[in-house]
């Protein structure tokens, strides 16, 4: 029995012990910089750099890039202020072997035709009921992925230049363009006999009296049903056949007749036009060896400026750029501006910066919306050069460093 006591106080020494040193240790205030576990002689300096208060040298560069705009959710049409967007659709047409026949033989009859849409979006004057679409064939094959407005520019694709549509019928949920019988007859019989003049495609156009800009659902959005159609009612061996075609692909491209200017002044950003924004803070004054314990990035939007269509994403994209000449960027990693409850767009950036600091790779951030191929919902910006000192591009980093 004695030889069990002994143990047990001994036991009960060593865990007074261990808890008089854990209570020794926590009587100080843990240092949330680590401060108190540096080498004594080693002086941890924690500062803040805020580029409103040190005033740095600021620099922005407006630029469009000439992204594709095939392969997305919404297709847009329509015009409004110094905006013409267009779209192009290319069908999967195919018909039957007695329908071949028939058009061979001069045996049918297109008692109707037209392209079905459903609209999603508006920007612009959405209380006006001065909206419509032109339609033009398209001859020439154009590829969804490398598709852009320089292309439809170019004259190197074979459009036609009739209107092919009779009529528009605008119920709001919906959206029809009826087409002229004759050139859906001519479809068809390019198709039945292997003419190499087959239609490639049709190009969507405002009409001249059009003052806003419809977006409508393209194939490739997450859509209940088929989001476009071209619904097509014939005649042939005495009997009536409805037909639907859907979409093989879509795109829309979107033109400006105001140039990208940069003005110090402003900082714009808009979808559908690729509009973005390099922007640059000069951070050479933080130490190299620092360590970035936390980086924010801010911007003031002016609201008066700023135009917004009937649906998009209230935040934009912050990318880390690798050469401002090409203005290539590192693709791996996105940071997300978010508007706050006080009105400016946030968030952190603490990896860019300290890419910045480490390896000296300020080349500046590219700033753009996060919905790019939505819609053409502007952002403006107070820029580095605003009048209203307090609203101009904001970057804070708290940083730390030894001495």
């Amino acid at each position: 029995m004695k030889n069990f006591i002994i143990p047990l106080r001994r036991l009960k020494f060593l865990s007074s012990l261990l808890f008089s040193i854990i209570l020794v240790s926590c009587s100080e205030n843990p240092s949330i910089t680590g401060y108190n576990l540096l080498n004594p002689v080693e002086t941890l300096t924690v500062n803040q750099f805020d580029s409103t208060r040190d005033s740095v040298f600021i620099y922005h560069k407006q630029l469009t890039q000439a992204d594709n705009l095939g392969a997305t959710r919404r297709i847009l049409v329509g015009q409004y202020g110094d905006l013409k967007a267009y779209s192009l659709i290319r069908f999967t047409i195919g018909l039957s072997s007695e329908l071949k026949d028939a058009v061979k033989k001069s045996n049918v009859n297109i008692v109707s035709a037209r392209v079905k849409l459903n609209p999603v979006y508006k920007f612009g004057d959405t209380t006006s009921n001065s909206y419509g679409i032109e339609i033009k064939e398209i001859f020439s094959y154009f590829n969804e992925y490398t598709f852009t407005l320089d292309s439809l520019k170019s004259g190197k694709y074979q459009i036609a230049t009739e209107n092919i549509v009779t009529r528009n019928i605008d119920d709001d949920t919906l959206y029809y363009s009826e087409l002229n019988t004759n050139n859906v007859l001519n479809w068809f019989k390019a198709i039945a006999t292997d003419s190499s003049n087959k239609l490639q495609g049709i190009l969507l156009s405002p009409t001249n009296y059009t003052n806003y800009i419809k977006g409508f659902a393209s194939s490739n959005a997450y859509y209940v049903g088929d989001p476009i159609v071209l619904e097509v009612v014939a005649q042939y061996n005495s009997k009536t056949d409805s037909l639907k075609f859907f979409v093989d692909a879509d795109l829309f491209v979107v033109e400006t007749s105001s140039p990208v200017v940069t003005n110090d002044a402003q900082i714009v950003l808009q979808s559908g036009l690729k509009t973005k924004s390099l922007i640059f803070f000069d951070v050479s004054k933080i130490p190299k060896s620092s360590v970035v314990n936390s980086s924010i990035l801010r911007l003031y939007p002016d609201t008066v400026s700023s135009k917004f269509g009937t649906s998009y994403h209230d935040s934009l994209f912050v990318q880390f750029v690798v050469d401002s000449s090409k203005i290539s960027i590192d693709s791996v990693v996105n940071f997300v501006l978010i508007k706050t409850e006080h009105g400016y767009y946030e968030g952190q950036i603490n990896y860019f910066m300290q890419k910045w600091i480490d390896n000296d790779a300020n080349r500046g951030l590219l700033i753009s919306t996060r919905d790019p191929d939505g819609g053409v919902d502007k952002f403006v910006f107070y820029g580095p050069q605003s009048a209203i000192f307090e609203k101009r591009p904001q970057l804070i980093i708290n940083y730390s460093y030894r001495k």
